[in-house]
């Protein structure tokens, strides 16, 4: 439930004075913003639920508060709130934040809601655009008023703007015109608004008599806080300025932007301007939201001004230029398979090709096929003994190659990585780039990096004794020219889809280590683990104490260096390097510290508990505890069938991924469950085969362009496991068979 008070700075004063009184040298600095309390309940509830009840009780508790916070203020200094402007605008953050005054609690009960502010300011030349000659400054703050906040609402609560109805507004007050504000509101287009939204009028005083019905409390907050943005308006010019206020921590971390696109664009200002500039502004926004880039292209040559005075420049750098980067970065992210991010003074390069890249690749396949050829022709036109051009053509090509890359390791076909880096590689040494402040050249040296990362991996997993060098080569080059990067997602258990998130140091040194742990590198494992983990492996390998760095709880009852990823590598070194030298006492310690957490809260994914499980169980019969290992492996198959299988149309008897059938086969094994491991390790098997299949599909429904110039079978019929399982299931007699049958489909993580 949300509680909104309007509050202005500025030239507004003329209209209604702030409680709170003009800084000097700063009198029409001007801002319209709406101060929010939020109190967090499903929106629209009925008045008489319980929840509804606690919102408007905390509101009132809210408002003791803020009588509470101006009266510790006046005890303190002795001096009434009026005269009191600089301590309050110092103590506000603190109190926004914390409900606190000078680190002590105001009330006996804690704040449940919390603040946020909406923001709009009035540009010098704006205010003067305008005005009639020979207008009251009453008059013509009283025009400019009327106008901000109607665009100020219909912002607000229209379905372009961040509210609307996503959430329950339930109140807006306001010490100006309530008429002004119930007309707006009713010129909203309904199906944005909430169902009732009342309006009050509150009187433009405060008191500090109790109780009071004068309601001004948020009010005073509001006009405070609008002094501290005024405040915060430091610089020579008005872009500065406003840049200023924008990098202001406390403010940033309170202010929302009145633009539902900017939500999810973290660089973009949030304080909206509303002159000239919101004209078109607006209409960038509006074709954005339509994909309609052919018209953003001419907007931007067109409406925009070249110039950079007053609030232009700020409006560039702090609303068209985040969107734009945003953009090209979601365009170059779906057409190139690579997200570029250009410089302030790159966009325009990188815009206008991205956005024709698709136009132009629809003109080339249309002409190939006026030719009698097909699609797939648009691979085979380049002649690696010549210099190649990087146009749309060769983009596409180095796009499909990447993109089996990824199918590649996501299907576990990891030696057929090798061929497509081979070919890729091979083209990347032909191509010319004709300049250097383009997006031709971070494309390249991503290409080339991804193409590094992938061969990483493909000779990682298939043993490859280069693997070390190239991991080490890829870590020095990111500590020197760092890719841009995300990681939301596991580099090893959940594949390419995104191979960007893979350039972090620390996910390169992860798939090191496993493979200076698989290939028993004892000295390439103890150099890097310290620089992965120094607060536990800066201990000279005191596994004891190791354990207990990884496996303590913290006060709070989490583990502040544990999640399943970083214990997994830690018990296989332990149990690749160490096993000789742990004993029954040790065991028993680290299987009562493991057992205290909810484990799979700690999760990567299932993939790392399950194999932490498999080594916890080998331990566990190692030592004689078969009660925890058959514990140990009742936990894994339950949250292992939660997840259930990945693939849509399996039978009803392949519960589970290939990765975990595997796994248990192997828990099942150590246990000396023969026949239910046989079982595992025979479905695992039928998996792995049919994700042989399915790349294969895969090089036939895309031509192979990464081998020869074979022709395309565009459009063949997906496989189907049910189906395939029916003609292509293999029976081996004995556990090794299958396990030396798997062996270039199971990489040293699961080893």
């Amino acid at each position: 439930m949300r509680f909104l008070t309007l509050s202005t700075t500025g030239i507004f004063n003329a209209i209604r004075p702030s409680l709170f009184p003009p800084i000097e040298g700063k009198e029409t600095t001007t801002f319209l913003f709406a101060l929010e309390y939020n109190y967090p309940i499903i929106p629209f509830l009925e008045d008489d639920t319980e929840e509804v009840k606690a919102a408007r009780e905390d509101l009132s508790l809210e408002r003791q508060r803020i009588r509470a916070f101006v009266k510790a203020l006046c005890n303190d200094f002795g001096k009434p709130i009026e005269e009191l402007q600089t301590e309050v605008i110092s103590c506000l953050p603190e109190f926004i934040k914390h409900g606190t005054y000078d680190g002590e609690a105001l009330l006996s009960k804690p704040r449940k809601g919390s603040y946020r502010v909406y923001s709009m300011y009035k540009s010098y030349r704006g205010r003067k655009m305008l005005f009639q000659k020979h207008r009251s400054p009453k008059d013509e703050a009283q025009y400019i008023h009327d106008h901000m906040l109607r665009y100020f609402l219909n912002r607000f609560f229209s379905t372009d703007g961040l509210c609307g109805c996503m959430t329950g507004v339930d109140h807006i007050d306001t010490p100006l015109s309530v008429t002004t504000v119930q007309q707006i509101l009713e010129d909203v287009e309904h199906a944005s608004m909430p169902e009732t939204v009342s309006v009050s009028s509150i009187p433009n005083t405060y008191t500090m008599n109790e109780p009071t019905l004068i309601n001004s409390e948020f009010l005073l907050i509001a006009d405070a806080l609008g002094a501290y943005m005024v405040q915060g308006m430091e610089g020579e010019t008005e872009s500065e300025q406003l840049a200023n206020l924008t990098k202001d921590t406390f403010f940033s971390d309170i202010c929302e932007s009145l633009y539902k696109h900017f939500i999810f664009i973290s660089d973009c200002s949030k304080i909206a301007v509303y002159d000239e500039w919101n004209i078109w502004v607006d209409k960038l926004l509006d074709i954005y939201s339509r994909n309609q880039y052919s018209q953003l292209q001419r907007l931007l040559q067109d409406e925009v001004p070249s110039y950079n005075d007053g609030v232009i420049g700020y409006v560039k750098d702090y609303h068209i230029g985040p969107l734009l980067d945003r953009l090209v970065n979601d365009l170059t992210r779906d057409r190139l398979k690579i997200s570029l991010y250009p410089k302030p003074d790159q966009r325009q390069s990188y815009l206008d090709f991205i956005i024709d890249y698709g136009s132009s690749i629809q003109s080339i396949v249309e002409g190939i096929c006026k030719q009698g050829g097909d699609g797939s022709d648009i691979y085979k036109y380049q002649d690696l003994a010549t210099v190649l051009t990087l146009d749309s053509r060769l983009c596409c090509t180095f796009y499909c190659m990447i993109d089996a890359c990824c199918v590649a390791l996501n299907k576990y076909m990891y030696a057929a990585i090798i061929p497509i880096v081979d070919k890729l590689d091979e083209k990347l040494v032909k191509v010319q780039i004709s300049t250097t402040d383009t997006w031709q050249v971070e494309y390249v040296v991503k290409l080339s990096r991804i193409s590094q990362w992938y061969r990483a991996l493909a000779y990682a997993f298939t043993r490859n004794e280069n693997a070390d060098t190239i991991f080490k080569d890829l870590m020095d080059m990111q500590e020197k020219d760092p890719v841009r990067h995300s990681q939301y997602l596991d580099p090893i258990l959940m594949g390419g889809e995104n191979p960007e998130h893979a350039f972090s140091i620390d996910s390169l040194r992860y798939v090191l280590l496993n493979y200076y742990v698989e290939t028993k590198n004892r000295l390439g494992y103890e150099r890097y683990i310290k620089e992965m983990y120094p607060s536990v492996f800066d201990l000279d390998f005191d596994y004891y104490a190791q354990m207990h760095a990884l496996l303590d709880l913290s006060e709070d009852g989490v583990h502040a260096n544990y999640s399943n990823k970083d214990f997994y590598l830690w018990l296989k070194a332990l149990y690749t390097f160490h096993l000789d030298h742990i004993d029954k006492d040790f065991w028993n310690e680290m299987a009562s510290l493991w057992e205290k957490p909810d484990k799979i809260s700690y999760l990567f994914g299932v993939d790392y508990y399950a194999l932490c499980t498999k080594y916890m169980v080998k331990l566990a019969i190692r030592f004689g505890d078969t009660g925890r290992a058959e514990r140990y492996k009742r936990e894994i198959a339950a949250a292992i069938t939660e997840v259930g299988c990945e693939i849509d149309d399996a039978p009803s008897d392949y519960k589970w991924p290939l990765f975990e059938y595997y796994i248990m086969a192997q828990i099942n094994e150590t246990l000396g469950h023969l026949d239910l491991a046989k079982e595992e390790y025979h479905k695992a098997y039928n998996l792995a085969m049919f994700s042989k299949a399915c790349w294969q599909h895969y090089e036939e429904d895309n031509g192979g362009i990464w081998k020869s110039d074979e022709d395309s079978n565009f459009g063949i019929p997906e496989l189907k496991l049910k189906d395939w399982l029916k003609e292509n299931t293999v029976t081996y007699d004995t556990i090794e068979e299958y396990k030396q049958n798997m062996s270039k489909y199971m990489t040293y993580i699961f080893d």
